[in-house]
């Protein structure tokens, strides 16, 4: 394996399904999950600063990124299944797992249905294990109106995928006022997911229901959650109310690490630096 450059590779989870990843590194193995219709290249930087002590790997989950794209399957039960499949595959022992967004949902579900074993730890980028929930008090991705009108109104053709991904980006992922070349990089990213996967995804995230899991992944083994500053008067007390155990670092946007990414790895670095 290449130690000097980020390598492009792809392993069959299932018959006919690939997923594909970007590899770089030796050592223990660290596996990045991206959000919603992104793909394993948001998190080049992290595959850049670790790769000098771990075996990074960077997936594109079913769907999204240059993996697969399947009428089926496009749930986070059937993700957590392609994960543990990927892992087991690669003979990814003692990993570290790292979600974002949506791929705290697939940290979540690979947990619940393979268990602890294999893992060192478990790190999450700011998404609650109950995105939709009536008590205005905890942590969810917004009412049962506004999430209806994403999926039914937006999440129906490329054109209105690519504006509420604009929307999102610029007003909820990043601080700064991006120039038009950055916003269509994401979105390019972004756009390699077909709409209809995409809402299929979104529906399935927003009904799902992780909580207790991750309150055994609290409990059991080292864990961090990350939380962007726009919403940490809501999430922080929730995950410190029904995610006990959880270590807690509050910066930035939902894309934190992208924008940030000397701060965000310099935190995640040094909750590595303490698992046994």
């Amino acid at each position: 394996m290449a130690k000097d450059r980020i390598e492009s590779k792809y392993f069959c989870v299932s018959p006919g399904i690939e997923l594909h990843y970007l590899e770089k590194g030796e050592g223990r193995p660290l596996v990045f999950i991206p959000g919603l219709t992104f793909s394993g290249e948001i998190f080049k930087a992290q595959l850049e600063y670790f790769s000098g002590n771990y075996r990074v790997i960077a997936i594109d989950p079913r769907g999204q990124g240059l993996s697969a794209k399947t009428v089926d399957g496009n749930d986070y039960m059937t993700h957590g299944r392609d994960l543990a499949a990927l892992m087991d595959g690669l003979g990814l022992d003692g990993a570290v797992l790292v979600g974002w967004s949506t791929g705290n949902l697939e940290v979540w579900s690979y947990i619940r249905q393979f268990g602890k074993e294999k893992l060192r730890g478990a790190v999450t980028i700011d998404m609650s294990p109950l995105p939709l929930s009536a008590d205005p008090r905890w942590w969810t991705e917004g009412t049962m109106e506004e999430l209806s009108e994403v999926a039914t109104q937006y999440l129906t053709s490329p054109e209105g995928s690519r504006a509420f991904f604009s929307d999102y980006a610029t007003g909820v992922m990043i601080q700064h006022e991006m120039e038009p070349a950055e916003l269509e990089y994401l979105l390019d990213i972004s756009g390699r997911t077909p709409y209809w996967v995409c809402k299929a995804l979104f529906c399935d995230a927003i009904f799902s229901n992780f909580l207790e899991t991750a309150r055994e992944v609290g409990a059991g083994m080292p864990s961090l959650m990350f939380i962007a500053e726009h919403w940490a008067d809501v999430a922080r007390p929730f995950v410190e109310q029904q995610l006990p155990g959880y270590e807690i670092q509050v910066m930035g946007g939902h894309l934190m690490f992208y924008e940030y990414p000397e701060k965000w790895n310099g935190l995640l670095e040094e909750f590595l630096n303490r698992l046994p």
